[in-house]
């Protein structure tokens, strides 16, 4: 290796040798003791002091002394040149032994740099940090003015090659993995098209080269993710940047790690650990202490933990002092409460009430949180109730129905009103504050008017937090006992109203990132506080919280084992004192986006022990959907802030499903701004839409074999998913008949949840709803996660979005999509906008019209007694009903000032509006005097207005 002498040194500062400067009429005379160089110039302020030799020689004078020699300045006169350049000479002299002692770095680096610009190694992070610190000891030779290296090619190079790195690092950094991408991909060309079945993509490529301290690979659905997992082990083989013995493979299961660790075996020979992170914990910590833990049937079964969360809530409810808290939180927070005062307008706060399906511990479907809290206080203090049961008095006018009292205690005949009022009588914006008073005032009158016993209760109180404890003061004045049901009685009404299992799946969950990330009770505290979201809930839910993982603790104790969190702390806690001295260097993480807080730390704690470990994550942070096991999206969102300096590449492709399905999946996983945005490009094109949405027209057995025959007819031997948010969605599917009927098909069932991973010809989604069991879940987005997750989630149904993504992609195909009730899922009616690329089958060639009356249910045409009828979506809350337009049958009748009209655009039929009841409309009837107008609502009762014709 060549290396830089005296010679290199000598030319730096070769001018500076001279013997002799003389300034003469003629010129200037300098004489260095090889040659003597005689500048004559006929005027002397024509002198270039920037040519060549003179220049140089000059220089150690400085160029203002020289100028200054040059004009004659009289305060040189008295001094000899000879001394003055002796004065300045010493400055170079230090100069040129500081670069001498740095000539051997100054080599080194400059080969280092020219080596990695031309492409034959990846720079990394870790290596740009080195060089930046080799960089700064070079500062003396960055000193040297560079008028001296103007004649030395070399030089030039030289110090162009160490100024550039040094003015933009980063720039350099990204020119040179550009070119090592480059010239990489030649020569691994032939690796690259055989290393899977198909040839690897532009971007698999990109990802696998990659070779940064962190990196990011942000793939999506069908892009071949385990092919870039399977391809970067290889890799990192084949170029010998890592012994099989230095590489980690990491999957969240042992099927996919079982997978990836054959296929590298088959393609490239060699056996590499690959693990799943439940193995990868037991076994650090029996490596380090000798004896390896024994883990509950729990530990990454999510069912049985369900299970376990269950039974140990249950048992809670026999010790008085966690069964308080246990029905403080059923009877007043069970839901996530917000006020009518919340909402701008009355069809806002009726769509958030029928979203969360607000029902009672005894069953009932009631109108407000405040109903809610108390019925539940009756119920669980004995007291005998009905919701709603009519008024013993007739007030039933055409004008207005039966009067019905929010409830009515039996045993003591006494009526209970709770009023939506604050304490100065206001009620919510989009309520008439006059009317709304007039009604409790006409309410009071009756009661008195009757001499029967009203109490009431009022929305201020549920407000001020005093509702419940109001209540009990009232009820005891009026002589009602107060007797808690027992413990039986309790837990029996839990089970009969499908409340434990979706609470003990909200603790499960809340326990899984409380553990996973280390917490108490005290930090979670904090956080809410920070967060601005510590509630009466919240706090509701953390007291009881703290009875529960008390017992849970002490159930873990008393068999003696450990849960996975604590397995996942505890072999992280290993790593990070150097307790356990991993051997890998290159650690590889597959489906990272359902990584948690616990098992990035092991991760992290792992890949710090020494420096230069590289850590590789693939994943999709639009398929995260394991917020409930402990997962948390944020760490694959903002994986630079939680791992370092990242370099991250896109895979851009989709093998799976075609550009209609893409077009649909993506607009409507990026309708959440917080996703990742990314573009992918499907390699299969289709002229027409390929997302069908199937609205009822018969039963959704009759949907789904509708569905089935229009697969059948494209592909008569297709693969079918059934998929459902929930299990027992497929208690409804007809197998015997699809099994009869479509003998061809291969047709499975799974959840949404169990079905990531797997693809199909055809995805059959089935009973899309709204509500608290719809798609979207009202029950999964609670709140109270909020204070446990490392960032909040800000968008509505995020991790639902999600999930619904993922029913999208595993179709090759198509995707039919299956209402399974007229009330459509908001997913489906956001869908339905695209209709260059979603198909609408099963409804009417309108929009349905909004209720005129909350200003947000849909119209829906249902079926009664004896006709059809439309009403409002968002019954019971609004009870706005309309009858089907007797022209067309097809649209109902929109009131005007005077008239009502057919809002079927292709009718528009129009009656007369009955000037009384403003509801029905006057038609023909006949009597014994012959033909007279009269209003619809004649036969019910309700109106009695005619006109004679």
């Amino acid at each position: 290796m060549k290396t830089i002498s005296s010679t290199f040194i000598d030319r730096l500062f070769g001018g500076a040798n001279f013997r002799k400067l003389e300034i003469r009429p003629e010129g200037i005379r300098i004489e260095n003791g090889k040659e003597e160089q005689l500048f004559i110039y006929s005027r002397l302020q024509e002198v270039n002091l920037k040519s060549g030799l003179f220049y140089r020689s000059l220089e150690i004078i400085s160029e203002s002394d020289a100028a200054t020699i040059l004009k004659g300045i009289p305060k040189y006169r008295s001094k000899s040149l000879d001394t003055l350049i002796v004065e300045k000479q010493g400055k170079f002299i230090e100069i040129r032994r500081k670069v001498t002692d740095l000539a051997p770095a100054i080599q080194e680096t400059t080969q280092w740099l020219n080596h990695r610009l031309s492409g034959k190694k990846w720079v990394s992070n870790h290596d740009l940090n080195s060089l930046a610190g080799n960089l700064s000891m070079l500062r003396d030779f960055f000193e040297i003015p560079t008028e001296f290296l103007t004649t030395d090619n070399e030089l030039q190079a030289t110090m162009s090659t160490l100024a550039h790195a040094r003015k933009d690092i980063h720039g350099f950094r990204q020119k040179a993995n550009a070119a090592f991408i480059d010239k990489e991909k030649t020569r691994f060309e032939t690796y690259f098209d055989t290393i899977e079945s198909n040839p690897l993509t532009e971007s698999q490529r990109r990802a696998v080269i990659t070779h940064e301290d962190n990196t990011r690979v942000v793939a999506g659905a069908g892009s071949g993710k385990t092919s870039v997992i399977v391809a970067k082990a290889g890799y990192l083989l084949k170029k010998g940047l890592c012994t099989p013995e230095e590489i980690l493979l990491i999957a969240f299961n042992k099927s996919a790690a079982d997978e990836m660790k054959a296929r590298i075996k088959e393609r490239i020979g060699i056996d590499v650990r690959a693990t799943t992170f439940h193995a990868l914990g037991l076994s650090i910590i029996g490596e380090t202490t000798g004896t390896k833990p024994s883990l509950a049937k729990s530990a990454g079964d999510h069912r049985i933990q369900i299970k376990l969360v269950r039974n140990i809530l249950i048992d809670l409810l026999d010790h008085p002092k966690a069964a308080k808290t246990i029905r403080n939180y059923f009877q007043s927070f069970l839901f996530p409460d917000k006020s009518e005062a919340d909402f701008e307008t009355l069809g806002e706060y009726y769509n958030y009430l029928k979203k969360q399906d607000l029902r009672t511990l005894k069953g009932e479907k009631v109108k407000s949180f405040e109903e809610i809290e108390v019925a539940n206080f009756l119920f669980l203090r004995g007291v005998e109730y009905e919701y709603e049961r009519d008024y013993e008095i007739n007030t039933a006018t055409a004008e207005h129905r039966q009067y019905q009292p929010d409830f009515y205690l039996p045993e003591y005949n006494i009526y209970l009103e709770h009023f939506g009022i604050n304490r100065d009588g206001s009620t919510a914006p989009y309520i008439d504050r006059e009317e709304y008073n007039a009604g409790i005032k006409w309410k009071r009158e009756l009661h008195r008017k009757y001499n029967t016993t009203l109490i009431e209760t009022y929305s201020y109180m549920r407000r001020e937090g005093t509702l419940a404890r109001d209540l009990e003061r009232i009820l005891t004045k009026q002589g009602v006992t107060l007797t808690p049901i027992s413990s039986d009685t309790f837990k029996e009404a839990l089970r009969n109203g499908n409340f434990i299992d979706p609470f003990s799946s909200l603790i499960a969950t809340f326990l899984n990132h409380y553990k996973g990330n280390g917490l108490t009770a005290a930090k979670v505290a904090e956080t809410a506080r920070k967060r601005n979201i510590m509630d009466t809930r919240l706090n509701a839910f953390l007291q009881m919280f703290e009875q529960f993982h008390m017992a849970y603790e002490e159930r873990l104790k008393e068999e003696q084992v450990i849960d996975f969190n604590d397995m996942i702390i505890q072999s992280a806690e290993l790593a990070e004192s150097n307790s356990y001295q991993s051997p890998y260097t290159c650690i590889l993480v597959d489906e990272f986006q359902d990584i948690s807080s616990g098992r990035a730390r092991l991760v992290s704690a792992l890949k710090n022990q020494k420096p230069g470990n590289r850590l590789f994550c693939v994943g999709d942070d639009w398929q995260a959907i394991y917020r409930f096991a402990g997962s948390d999206i944020a760490l694959m969102r903002d994986f630079e802030s939680h791992f370092g300096f990242t370099e991250t590449v896109y895979l851009d492709h989709t093998f799976r499903f075609n550009n209609r399905i893409e077009a649909v999946a993506t607009k409507f996983i990026l309708r959440n701004p917080a996703q990742i945005s990314k573009k992918i490009q499907a390699i299969r094109n289709e002229p027409n839409a390929r997302v069908f949405i199937h609205y009822p027209e018969t039963s959704e057995t009759g949907i789904l074999m509708h569905a089935l025959e229009q697969i059948h007819s494209e592909k008569p031997d297709a693969s079918i998913l059934l998929l459902g948010r929930y299990n027992f969605i497929e208690d409804g599917i007809p197998w015997t008949q699809i099994k009869s009927i479509f003998p061809g098909l291969t047709v499975n069932f799974k959840t949404v949840h169990t079905s990531k991973g797997t693809e199909a010809d055809y995805v059959v989604l089935l009973s899309i709803t709204d509500g608290r069991y719809g798609f979207p879940s009202e029950a999964i987005d609670d709140p109270i996660l909020d204070a446990v997750l490392s960032e909040p989630e800000q968008f509505e149904y995020a991790e639902e979005r999600r999930l619904f993504y993922v029913a999208l992609t595993r179709a090759r195909h198509a995707v039919h999509l299956i209402s399974s009730t007229p009330e459509p899922s908001s997913f489906l009616s956001e869908l339905a906008k695209d209709t260059r690329n979603v198909n609408i089958a099963g409804r009417v060639s309108r929009e349905p019209a909004k209720c005129n009356v909350c200003e947000s249910g849909d119209m829906i045409l249902r079926t009664g007694k004896y006709s059809y009828f439309y009403a409002c979506s968002n019954f019971p809350y609004c009870t706005h009903k309309a009858r089907v337009c007797p022209q067309c049958g097809i649209g109902y009748l929109l009131p005007g000032q005077r008239t009502l009209k057919c809002n079927n655009a292709n009718c528009g039929h129009i009656q007369r509006l009955c000037p009384r009841c403003k509801t029905g409309w006057l038609v023909e009837r006949k009597g014994k005097y012959g033909i007279f107008l009269g209003c619809t609502n004649y036969n019910s009762g309700k109106c009695n207005y005619t006109e004679n014709l």
